[in-house]
């Protein structure tokens, strides 16, 4: 009997820990420690990724789950079109340039890159279109018309060599008309052997496949064509008729996943499966999407690069914004997400806060009046410990740490007040007041090194100014560009992030130097006030607030230079404690806040985490 050592050029060594990346693939040892052996083994899993900013569903899109792209699309409620493109980076969502019209209806049409993709096929609203158009990464093109004005094609190849197949035309339902695009022109070719229209496609101009669709009364197919530059074959049937789905991968390696099962769409749950082709037979993964969806956006070059978003969910509509990605790997990923903490001891909200997620305090606020309590968080539950000198609301600042908080500033009682308070981890202690008193202000910074900036000074006039504190006196700093309060900041005295605010119009973003503000090319995606924001000015996570008055839960990250989509929180909220001068856009909480009435609650943030899979074997 041949050895392990002589099957693979190895040996089982024996180790007392696991190994903790994936560099191991494949290889067994023999951990000493609990006396068993172990290897790595591959998994095959979908993940959830950050949502899309828009809820859309019957859209084009291209590219891989590193460089995806959406495009176009039909809106809620149906059926409004729009033109909007989102590009997704491997992390979240940014929205870019539009597209020349607003489209919906376009299926699985796409091919390319995010940097050269294409769209073509589609509903224009008062009519389906010939027309088809170009994308190069930063703005859209009108290519080359179609010979077929149709919608629902099945799509394949990249933006100089594309293939578009079967179709829906009025009057005439399914069609099993074909084209080819070389950059600038489209040309005619032999239509598949199976009229069909919704169907699913992938592959190259000159290896495509398309499958499964509808063809009324026959309306869910099962029936796959083999192009190969020249004529269409049949392939190996789907193991259940499918339509509405979407495809990735090569002839030989490729896949389909979710869709619409059944004749009779609107009223029956879509599809989580993911189906595999290897260039005869369909076998279905043991890998299922997180969330069962059809008309959906999602594309790869390969099966493992395979994205989804939007869509319909579970039991149709309305479009949704979720997305997930497809993996292959040795690697157990856990997506980023929101889970419940322990609740306060007293419903409040625009208090201060400092710390990161697992050690912070939460000070101030407002119950019914103005509050002086403070609690305080071990990453579990929060006690109550010893009060603000000043009962004082409006603080909406993020400094200092668990044993080394500042507040300054807020109001209570009809008061603007520029009371400064240092704590030292057991008791608040009164220090030299702001120059000027002010509410709804935004902070950031250490409790020796503190910064707040904007906000409303007495009696009601909003400001710019910044004032800086180094432990024992505040100075003036330089004034915002932007005048703005409810503008919640993060980092430290020479590396600050503020970004809109109050009035609601804002979306300006601008970074602290420790002398000056500065504007940044960058605008937020959107309006938005008394927000939770947490990390650094080149690293930072911005979740809920306002607008609505109720709240919003949604979440971006912001890299410095941009901003993408990020999980949204569980409760849609605002004005809540967001400690976060030692946090990041990783590692976040939300303490209270408001959402019809005070709440509580808590919400912790966590990035997405990577595990190695290692499995115990029998010792046979």
């Amino acid at each position: 009997m041949a050895t392990y050592r002589e099957l693979h050029g190895k040996a089982v060594k024996t180790v007392t820990t696991n190994p903790s990346d994936d560099a191991a693939e494949g290889q067994i040892w023999f951990n000493s420690t609990d006396n068993t052996f172990k290897s790595i083994v591959t998994l095959q899993a979908f993940s959830s990724i950050a949502n899309l900013n828009t809820a859309r569903g019957w859209m084009g899109s291209a590219g891989d789950k590193t460089a995806g792209i959406v495009f176009g699309g039909s809106l809620n409620p149906y059926p409004i079109f729009t033109a909007l493109t989102e590009e997704y980076n491997g992390t979240g969502w940014t929205v870019e340039a539009t597209c020349p019209a607003a489209l919906g209806g376009i299926g699985s049409t796409g091919a390319g890159a995010q940097t050269a993709a294409l769209q073509f096929g589609a509903n224009g609203g008062s009519g389906y279109t010939n027309t088809s158009a170009e994308y190069d990464g930063a703005s859209w093109t009108a290519g080359g018309s179609m010979a077929t004005t149709c919608r629902d094609r099945s799509g394949a190849g990249i933006q100089t060599a594309a293939i578009g197949a079967n179709c829906y035309i009025p009057g005439a339902q399914a069609e099993p008309n074909a084209e080819t695009y070389n950059g600038s022109s489209w040309t005619a070719i032999t239509g598949t052997g199976t009229a069909r229209y919704e169907g699913m496609g992938f592959g190259t101009q000159t290896a495509m496949i398309t499958c499964g669709g509808r063809n009324p009364p026959t309306n869910n197919l099962t029936a796959t064509e083999e192009w190969d530059g020249s004529s269409w074959t049949a392939g190996g049937a789907l193991p259940q008729g499918t339509h509405k789905g979407q495809g990735a991968g090569t002839q030989t390696a490729g896949c389909i996943a979710g869709g619409i099962g059944h004749p009779y769409y609107p009223a029956i749950p879509r599809l989580d499966n993911k189906v595999d082709y290897d260039g005869s037979t369909w076998a279905i993964s043991p890998a299922t999407m997180t969330t069962k969806r059809a008309y959906y956006g999602g594309d790869a070059s390969s099966s493992p690069n395979f994205y989804t978003c939007g869509g319909t969910g579970p039991s149709g509509f309305p479009y949704q914004t979720s997305s997930e990605e497809f993996n292959v790997s040795a690697n157990i990923i856990t997506s980023a997400s929101w889970s419940s903490g322990g609740s306060l001891n007293s419903a409040r909200r625009g208090a201060g806060s400092g710390g990161i997620k697992t050690a912070a305090y939460y000070a101030g606020g407002i119950e019914s009046a103005a509050s002086a309590k403070t609690e305080t968080y071990d990453g579990t539950s929060f006690s109550e410990v010893n009060d603000l000198g000043t009962a004082r609301y409006g603080l909406d600042t993020n400094m200092g740490t668990l044993t080394a908080g500042l507040v300054a500033g807020g109001r209570g009682g009809g008061t603007t007040y520029g009371n400064t308070e240092e704590w030292d981890g057991t008791n608040w202690s009164e220090q030299t007041d702001l120059s000027t008193a002010r509410r709804y202000t935004g902070g950031f910074g250490t409790q020796t090194a503190g910064v707040v900036f904007g906000g409303r000074t007495a009696p009601n006039a909003k400001t710019t100014a910044t004032e800086e504190y180094n432990g024992s006196s505040w100075t003036t700093g330089g004034a915002m560009n932007t005048t703005r309060e409810y503008a919640s900041g993060c980092g430290v005295e020479t590396a600050g992030l503020t970004l809109a605010g109050s009035p609601g119009t804002i979306t300006d973003v601008e970074h602290y130097n420790g002398t000056a503000w500065s504007e940044q090319s960058a605008a937020f995606p959107g309006q938005r006030s008394i927000f939770g924001i947490s990390g650094a000015q080149t690293n930072a996570l911005i979740f809920g607030g306002e607008p609505p008055s109720s709240g919003t839960a949604t979440a971006f990250v912001y890299d410095g230079t941009s901003f993408a989509t990020s999980p949204s929180m569980g409760t849609a909220r605002s004005s809540m404690g967001s400690p976060g001068p030692a946090g990041t856009s990783t590692s976040a909480i939300a303490i209270g806040g408001y959402t019809s009435t005070n709440v509580t609650t808590t919400e912790e943030f966590t990035g997405e985490t990577t595990a190695v899979n290692v499995k115990t074997l029998t010792q046979s």
